[in-house]
């Protein structure tokens, strides 16, 4: 493995961006957007419920804000810098936590996330519309793309459609989540609607990382 990263930086740079992409490029990225997604999204789940059902609906709010601030917060540490990738969420988790505190609603809380879904979506979309699309910073940012493929054209068009992918995606959330929030008992909505919307997270992290792959592979190799 050393030997074949070694022979790969000693190319001349037409080379380095030619080849195709290998799957084992984006696999350490893909597992930690994997684990990103689990300890932002089941992790508060479970603490608040455990919270909730032994000290009541304040300390349980309270306790699932503090675990999703704090994923987020280690999110922003490995960065090294505050971005709308997490601030927007904080923000909106500060509101959320707040408001179920203030009015005491669990119904209200656990809706609030679709709120957040919402506006990714818009965000996502929009700024495809603007042609100014989202996901290649966020994959910049995650690490998901192999640099040398930064600049293919199949790449910059994939994610153009990944940015509509998933701002879609976010608008199928918040309605799963508001959905599955109007009839359900607590403990069936919570299981719910984690693995519903991980089950969303994973088909489109597949396709985040199968689409640049295609597309790339697609291309005329150059001399």
């Amino acid at each position: 493995m050393t030997t074949e990263i070694d022979t790969e930086s000693d190319q001349p740079d037409h080379q380095h961006h030619g080849g195709h992409p290998r799957l084992a490029e984006v696999l350490p990225a893909l597992r930690r957007g994997v684990l990103r997604f689990v300890g932002a999204g089941v992790l508060p789940i479970a603490v608040f419920y455990l919270a909730y059902r032994a000290f009541g609906p304040a300390p349980g709010i309270l306790a699932g804000m503090s675990v999703s601030l704090a994923v987020l917060g280690v999110q922003a540490y490995r960065l090294r810098r505050l971005d709308p990738i997490a601030l927007v969420p904080m923000a909106l988790i500060l509101m959320q936590g707040v408001l179920g505190m203030l009015t005491g609603s669990i119904e209200l809380y656990l809706a609030a996330p679709a709120i957040e879904a919402l506006i990714w979506g818009v965000l996502l979309i929009g700024s495809a519309v603007l042609k100014r699309p989202l996901v290649p910073l966020i994959a910049r940012e995650l690490g998901v793309v192999p640099t040398r493929f930064m600049e293919s054209a199949g790449l910059r068009r994939s994610l153009e459609l990944l940015t509509v992918g998933w701002g879609i995606a976010s608008f199928v959330k918040a309605g799963l989540r508001l959905y599955l929030l109007s009839w359900m008992e607590l403990e069936a909505f919570l299981v719910t609607v984690t693995v519903g919307v991980a089950l969303v997270n994973v088909v489109m992290l597949g396709l985040s990382v199968w689409l640049p792959l295609m597309m790339v592979k697609r291309e005329p190799r150059t001399a």
